[in-house]
């Protein structure tokens, strides 16, 4: 049976209006089941273009808030045995600034470029394949979308959100946020675990 993703190579000629009017009809498409079978496939073309419900992102669940739905623009390519997965992924979530608590919406960008090989995991046991470190293996010869999707947005993920560079944070002493208040409290001088060396003679 073929995927209605499918868009076979000798049916697109380059610069087509045929070509856009598929690919304007396929850009809001829900791609939350969507995968890409491999099983028997020799070559392979695959355009993406669509969303992923926030349903089916529940590991980004857990450390943001998506907003809304991720937008997908994805083009897949299948050749001996290789597959490249290019485009990239959107997402507007919410998440906790590192410096002040305050919740704040930002705008998650993935560039995508993933290769995977379809078949056995050279890292379970009993395999006599060896690894490749940028490759991904797809032992059941499927791709979910979704799990792509998903990855790349916990990828983009800054290490320390911050609700805009300048944000000053929260008062060590009194907790006050200090982008919205100046506080009262006297700075004190910390010293550090050398500090004793000072008073030797």
């Amino acid at each position: 049976m073929t995927d209605t993703h499918d868009i076979a190579e000798n049916n697109l000629p380059d610069g087509s209006a045929a070509d856009d009017a598929a690919l304007r009809a396929q850009e809001k498409q829900n791609l939350s089941e969507a995968g890409i079978d491999l099983e028997g496939v020799r070559r392979l073309f695959k355009q993406f273009r669509g969303f992923v419900a926030t349903a089916q992102l529940t590991g980004l669940s857990s450390e943001v808030k998506p907003e809304a739905e991720a937008d997908v623009a994805l083009t897949a390519t299948f050749n001996e045995r290789l597959l490249r997965v290019q485009g990239e992924v959107v997402c507007q979530v919410q998440r906790a600034c590192a410096r002040c608590l305050t919740d704040f919406s930002t705008r998650l960008l993935a560039e995508v470029d993933r290769l995977f090989v379809p078949g056995p995991d050279p890292a379970e046991p009993d395999s006599q394949q060896e690894m490749v470190a940028e490759l991904t293996y797809l032992p059941g010869y499927r791709l979910a979308i979704a799990a792509v999707v998903e990855e790349e947005l916990l990828l983009a993920l800054p290490m320390i959100p911050l609700c805009h560079p300048e944000c000053l944070g929260l008062c060590p002493q009194c907790g006050v946020d200090l982008n919205k208040e100046k506080c009262l409290c006297v700075e004190t001088a910390t010293e550090g675990p050398f500090a004793v060396l000072k008073n030797l003679k």
